[in-house]
C-alpha cells in the first residue's frame, strides 16, 4: 500500500507534523487519494472496503511510516463502522464526501435534552484525534430523564476545539478536547452503535466490536514499534566504527540487546496476526467465533503492546545521548510508541 516514494514523502514531513501538531496538506492528500480513511466504507459510498486482516496490516504499515500518520489513518477508518449505524441518508451524506473524517469520543461526557425533532446537546469530550481535520464530529451523551446514552453527530460550526493536546508523543494527531454548547441535533443525526441498521452490509459490521477496536489500536502500536527497532538498528550500525575504535565491545553488546528484545516482539506479532486471521476466517465462513477466540485476541493486543514497550525501553537506555534529544527520529518514535500503547484497550 505504501511504495518507497510515498514512504519518503510522508517521512520528509515527520518533523513538520511534530511541530505543527497536525498533518500538513501534502500528507492529508495521500490519505484522501488512497482512501485511507475509508477502509471500512463500502464502495457504493466511495469507500475502499477491505477485509479485517487487510485493514489491520494497512494500519500497521501506516504507523510504521509515521506514528501520527498511522494513528489518524486507523482512527479515521475505524469510524467507518458508523456507516451501518447511522440513518441511511445521513450516512450517505457523511461518507460520500471525498475528504470525510470523523473525530469524536466514546465517552458519555455530554448531556442531551429531548425536544421536538431532535435534541439539545451540551458537553466536553477529551482526546478527539484529528479534531482539526473533521468534517463531522461524533460524541456520546446521556439523555436527561431517560438514563440512556446515545451518539450524536455535530457539524464543525457547532463545535469549539480546545487546543489542549500536549502529550509527549503522537503530537501530530491534534487529539484536542471538543466542546458543544446548546447545539440542536435532529433525530436523524443521532444513532446507537449497539443497534445497527445494516443498510450497507459487510462481514466487518457483524464482527464483535471490542476486539475489532482493540486490534486496530494494537496494529498501530505494532507499526510504530517496528519502526523503532529498525531505527535503533540503523543507529547502532552508524555508530559501529566509532564505538569499535573508542569503546570495544559496545557495538556487539547493544546489537545483542536489540536482537534479544526484538525477537519476542516479532513472535508475539505473528501470534497476533494468526489470531486475527483465524477469527476472520471463521466469521466469513459463518462459523461462530468462540469466547476463547475473542479473549485470545484481546489478550494478544495487550501482550504485543507490552513486548513492544518493554523492548523499546530496554534498548533506549543503550543508544547514547543522541537518543534523548527530542529532535532525533529515535526519540520521536519512542515517544509515539509509549503514547499509542497507553490506550485503555491495550492495558
Amino acid at each position: 500500500m505504501f511504495d518507497s516514494k510515498t514512504v519518503d514523502l510522508i517521512r520528509s514531513y515527520s518533523n513538520k507534523i511534530e511541530t505543527l501538531g497536525e498533518l500538513p496538506k501534502e500528507v492529508l492528500d495521500v490519505i484522501y487519494d488512497k482512501k485511507l480513511f475509508k477502509l471500512y466504507v463500502p464502495e457504493e459510498l466511495g469507500g475502499n472496503m477491505v477485509s479485517f486482516p487487510e485493514a489491520i496490516k494497512a494500519f500497521e504499515d501506516a504507523a510504521w511510516v509515521d506514528g501520527s500518520f498511522g494513528w489518524l489513518v486507523q482512527i479515521g477508518s475505524g469510524a467507518g463502522f458508523f456507516v451501518t449505524t447511522m440513518e441511511l441518508e445521513w450516512a450517505r451524506e457523511v461518507f460520500s464526501q471525498h475528504h470525510v473524517y470523523i473525530a469524536g469520543s466514546d465517552r458519555a461526557s455530554g448531556v442531551a435534552k429531548k425536544v421536538d425533532g431532535g435534541f439539545i446537546v451540551s458537553g466536553e469530550w477529551k482526546f478527539c484525534s484529528g479534531s482539526k481535520n473533521a468534517t463531522v464530529f461524533t460524541a456520546n451523551a446521556q439523555i436527561k430523564n431517560e438514563g440512556m446514552t446515545r451518539a450524536f453527530t455535530f457539524t464543525p460550526d457547532q463545535v469549539d476545539i480546545i487546543e489542549d493536546w500536549d502529550a509527549f508523543g503522537l503530537k501530530g494527531t491534534n487529539s484536542h478536547t471538543i466542546r458543544v454548547e446548546e447545539a440542536f441535533v435532529p433525530d436523524y443525526k443521532t444513532f446507537d452503535v449497539l443497534k445497527p441498521h445494516f443498510h450497507f452490509d459487510d462481514p466487518i459490521y457483524h464482527y464483535p466490536f471490542l476486539p475489532f477496536a482493540a486490534a486496530n489500536i494494537a496494529a498501530t502500536t505494532i507499526g510504530i514499534a517496528r519502526h523503532f527497532f529498525e531505527e535503533a538498528n540503523a543507529h547502532v550500525q552508524q555508530k559501529k566504527e566509532l564505538w569499535n575504535q573508542y569503546e570495544p565491545g559496545r557495538f556487539d553488546q547493544v546489537l545483542g540487546k536489540i536482537n534479544k528484545m526484538e525477537q519476542p516482539f516479532i513472535d508475539e506479532v505473528e501470534k497476533f496476526h494468526q489470531a486475527i486471521e483465524r477469527s476472520w476466517n471463521k466469521h466469513v465462513n459463518g462459523q461462530p467465533i468462540s469466547e476463547d477466540d475473542l479473549i485470545d485476541i484481546q489478550d494478544l493486543c495487550k501482550s504485543v503492546a507490552e513486548h513492544a514497550v518493554h523492548g523499546a525501553q530496554v534498548i533506549f537506555r543503550y543508544l547514547g545521548m543522541a537518543a534523548i534529544m527530542e529532535s532525533s527520529h529515535l526519540n520521536r518514535i519512542y515517544r509515539d510508541l509509549l503514547t499509542a500503547s497507553q490506550h485503555k484497550l491495550l492495558i
